[in-house]
C-alpha cells in the first residue's frame, strides 16, 4: 500500500484501485490507508454477472458503504451470457483452461438458458442486455465491457439504449440463483427496516 501511496505522490499513478480482492481483503486495505494515512482505495473491480454473482454478496454492499466506484469485468460470462455455447459456437470457454473451469458449473448453463430465452422474448441482444443488467446495480459505476471484434463490441455497445428499472433488474435477476450469504444473520435489507 505504501508502494502505491509512493508513486500516486510522484504524480505516476492517479488513484488507488484494486481488483480480485475479497471483502475482508478491501476492507483491510481501505482500513490500512487511512491508519497510515495513505492515498485511499477509491474503486474496485470484481467479477460480476448474472451467472456470478457472488460480488453481490459483500464486495458490493462494501464499496455502497465505502463509497467506492466499482467497474465489474465479465459481465457477459465470457461470453456464456451471449448464447453463443449454446448455439455451438466457441470461445474462451474453449480455448483457456482458466474459463473453463470458472464456468463449468452446470447451473450456469441452466441460468443462461432462461436468460437468453428472455432476451429474444424482450428481441434485445443477450449480450446488451447482460451488460445492462450489471450496469442497472445501484453500487455500479461502469462495466468494463469487452468483445473479439467490432461486431461484437457494437452488439455489446447497444446496453447503453437500455435502462432498466428495478422492477426488470428483478425479473432478470430471478432467472438466476440467489449467492449464498456470507453469514447465517438476516439481511441488510431486514437489518435496516427494523433500524439497525
Amino acid at each position: 500500500m505504501r508502494a502505491v501511496d509512493t508513486l500516486v505522490q510522484q504524480g505516476k499513478v492517479l488513484y488507488l484501485g484494486i481488483s480480485n480482492f475479497a471483502a475482508w481483503q478491501a476492507a483491510t486495505a481501505i482500513g490500512i490507508t487511512r491508519l497510515k494515512n495513505l492515498a485511499p482505495v477509491v474503486c474496485i473491480q470484481p467479477m460480476y454477472s448474472l451467472v456470478k454473482r457472488q460480488a453481490e454478496v459483500e464486495l458490493l454492499p462494501l464499496a455502497e458503504y465505502e463509497h467506492l466506484a466499482v467497474f465489474p469485468y465479465n459481465a457477459i460470462g465470457a461470453g456464456l451470457l451471449t448464447g453463443k455455447y449454446l448455439r455451438g459456437e466457441s470461445g474462451r470457454l474453449h480455448e483457456a483452461e482458466m474459463y473453463r473451469q470458472r464456468y463449468a458449473n452446470p447451473q450456469y448453463v441452466e441460468v443462461t438458458r432462461r436468460f437468453v430465452e428472455y432476451a429474444a422474448q424482450q428481441k434485445v441482444s443477450p449480450a446488451a442486455l447482460a451488460v445492462a443488467w450489471v450496469m442497472a446495480h445501484p453500487a455500479v459505476t461502469a462495466p468494463i465491457v469487452g468483445a473479439r471484434d467490432l461486431v461484437q463490441f457494437r452488439d455489446t455497445l447497444q446496453c447503453l439504449d437500455m435502462q432498466l428499472s428495478a422492477e426488470e433488474r428483478a425479473v432478470i435477476t430471478a432467472l438466476s440463483v440467489d449467492p449464498p450469504s456470507a453469514t447465517d444473520r438476516e439481511s441488510m435489507e431486514a437489518m435496516k427496516k427494523r433500524g439497525w
